[in-house]
């Protein structure tokens, strides 16, 4: 089965020495529990880096992924070397952005798994890169730019289709700039200039939405209140695991869909799916309901909960999951989270973590980072936590946090 290699996608943790603020002050949940069974993941470079055309690559390979193959621009770099726990390759590309794809293969040469990271190779002299939004990206307003810029580049010029958006003082090496467009729908070109260099990608940027309110938030958000926060439920992400990463076991039309575990440990996927789940069964039995959410069969139940989980790197996880069928919405807009939505985002470091919403953290009117509830290894298990955007490292991707909103039964809609 699959499953590690989902939980290795939405849960994981900085890699050692990148660190992050918290409420505490303290780092990063930097031990490596990478969990894929089945999994490859690149460890570095990292999304948007830009690299030396020669330079070391660096990933994780789980304990079935017999052998790996990187290519790049659909052209293989290296092909079928045996896959080490943590190894290194080296590689040489020419000039340019270019997609790393590391492959993963089985003992029959079969592909199992794959990680892409989308880097800019350069020889030297002034350039300019924009690590964020990634090419192709569809975002909400407004819409942060991260540049990073060599040393001889001391400010970047922003533009889309011509029009200048402003400029970023990238004197430290990197920079943003928010900027909310007042046209939607379509795709934009951007471009980035500066000393010399310059760099462009495509965006879309989303049209606004107004998410729907939901009593469904309050049920969520009282069920928080159940967990003991002093380590009694600890987090526990074992490796190459098919367990669900509950603390209790979870039914559903009379058949145990997940196990929980004997001391009360979770990741953080499988506890924020727990409590959606709990927070349901208490609807549908207050509601007088049929015991199905949404009609959902417990096949359908499992490929909810795998959309739950995270398909993909830089994927959002449960708005999927509740979109596909018909019990919630995707939040495009994330200012407008509300406590107890559901929440998936990614850290410029290409690690992840699945959440409960609580609270923005600003400085003034400025939205500079989130409060959430879950499970992490730097508070021993569930916690209430908070981290903040950047422009770099362990920090989130103010452009990869997807919202989600769980809806009442009354409010379920049908789908194909």
């Amino acid at each position: 089965m699959f499953y590690a290699l989902l939980l290795a996608l939405a849960c994981t943790p900085d890699s050692p020495g990148n660190h992050h603020q918290s409420s505490a002050g303290d780092t990063a949940d930097d031990t490596d529990q990478f969990g894929g069974a089945v999994a490859v993941r690149i460890d570095s470079p990292a999304s948007g880096e830009t690299v030396e055309p020669a330079f070391t690559l660096r990933y994780h390979a789980g304990k079935k992924v017999e052998s790996v193959g990187l290519f790049a621009a659909d052209v293989s770099v290296i092909d079928l070397t045996p896959a080490e726990d943590d190894g290194t390759l080296a590689v040489t590309l020419p000039e340019g952005r270019t997609t790393l794809h590391l492959v993963g293969y089985d003992a029959g040469g079969n592909e199992i798994s794959s990680d892409d990271r989308d880097i800019r190779v350069s020889a030297g002299g002034p350039w300019v890169t924009i690590t964020s939004p990634a090419d192709g990206a569809n975002v909400a307003n407004p819409v942060t730019f991260t540049i990073a810029a060599s040393e001889d580049v001391d400010s970047v010029e922003l533009q889309a289709d011509g029009w200048a958006l402003g400029t970023v003082d990238t004197t430290d090496g990197e920079g943003q700039l928010t900027y909310t467009f007042s046209g939607t729908g379509y795709a934009r070109e951007i471009t980035a200039s500066g000393g010399g260099a310059s760099d462009a990608l495509t965006l879309t940027v989303e049209p606004e939405e107004n998410p729907e309110a939901s009593d469904f938030n309050a049920i969520v958000t009282k069920y928080l209140e159940s967990y003991p926060t002093d380590g009694t439920d600890g987090y526990y992400w074992p490796s190459g695991t098919d367990w669900l990463g509950t603390t209790q076991d979870i039914w559903y039309r009379g058949e145990l869909v997940a196990e929980g575990d004997a001391e009360g440990r979770c990741y953080c996927v499988g506890l924020t799916w727990e409590v959606y789940m709990r927070a349901w069964a208490e609807v549908d039995k207050s509601t007088g309901g049929d015991g199905t959410i949404n009609g959902m069969s417990v096949a359908d139940l499992d490929d909810f909960r795998v959309d739950w989980f995270v398909r993909d790197l830089d994927g959002p996880g449960p708005s999927i999951a509740m979109e596909t069928y018909g019990v919630g919405e995707e939040i495009t807009d994330v200012s407008k989270l509300r406590p107890g939505d559901f929440v998936q985002f990614w850290r410029h470091s290409g690690s992840g973590h699945n959440v409960i919403f609580v609270d923005w953290v600003k400085d003034g009117d400025e939205i500079t980072g989130l409060e959430y509830w879950s499970t992490q290894s730097s508070t021993d298990g569930i916690a209430y936590r908070t981290e903040y955007f950047g422009s770099s490292g362990s920090s989130i991707d103010p452009n990869l946090v997807y919202g989600a909103r769980g809806w009442m039964p009354d409010q379920w809609v049908n789908v194909p």
